[in-house]
């Protein structure tokens, strides 16, 4: 006997009414016409408060040939499985990009060159700057190697070191403090055309003060100025933590 055959027959065998029957299970009559008449079927709570009720064992209200609520009921449960796989899914994408741009955002606010190298986000620009009158410099200890090579000692060389300059982007004073390899330099080419995405540098070039355009030789200036870590941040004029510009 299908369910909805067993539901009208206990309620009328209790001497109840749809409307009894309705509010005992706190649902409207409607819903309780709709189950006797096979269009709609109860979820499993209300099932199992529903055999309670009706002192029914379950498997008789789930009994019967062609019961369309045991296929309605599995259909559910397939569903909300698949739904809740969805759901994971898109929470998972959602976490990852955010991970992902906390990532992109911590390279821009720290200068990490390596992320900032990666960021899809960002462009290269080409800016100038000015650099110390001398290049920067460091003794380091070397294994030197005779022309005959089999003499070897070890002597202190001095090596260039990376240039700490602000680089101006454009002629309204935007740019930031960057660190990149000049090689050496002299005097009349104390001034770099740097390419660079974010706090990457891609290409330096020297050049001299008249290879710069007019417009961006004011922020680019004549005399070196070391960074102050206390006047001003490393990024300037930017959205720390925004990795998209």
């Amino acid at each position: 006997m299908q369910f909805a055959n067993v539901l009208r027959k206990r309620r009328k065998e209790l001497h109840l009414t749809q409307q009894q029957l309705a509010d005992k299970l706190h649902v409207t009559r409607q819903t309780l016409s709709r189950w006797e008449n096979n269009l709609s079927y109860p979820n499993l709570d209300t099932l199992v408060n529903l055999s309670e009720f009706l002192a029914v064992p379950l498997d008789i209200l789930l009994k019967g040939d062609g019961n369309l609520m045991v296929n309605k009921i599995s259909q559910d449960v397939r569903d909300k499985d698949k739904y809740k796989r969805y759901l994971m899914i898109v929470s998972a994408i959602f976490i990852l990009i955010f991970l992902w741009l906390s990532v992109l955002g911590y390279g821009r606010a720290s200068q990490n060159e390596w992320i900032d190298r990666f960021n899809p986000f960002l462009r290269v620009q080409y800016g100038y700057a000015v650099l110390p009158n001398q290049v920067p410099e460091k003794r380091e200890k070397t294994t030197i190697i005779d022309s005959d090579g089999k003499n070897k000692h070890v002597a202190a060389v001095k090596t260039p070191q990376q240039v700490d300059a602000f680089v101006a982007d454009d002629p309204f004073g935007s740019g930031s403090w960057l660190k990149f390899y000049t090689g050496q330099y002299s005097s009349k080419q104390r001034w770099a055309l740097v390419a660079h995405k974010g706090s990457y540098v891609s290409n330096v070039r020297l050049v001299s003060r008249a290879q710069i355009p007019l417009m961006m030789r004011e922020q680019t200036g004549n005399h070196y100025v070391a960074y102050d870590a206390h006047a001003e941040r490393r990024i300037t004029k930017r959205f720390l933590w925004w990795p998209f510009n």
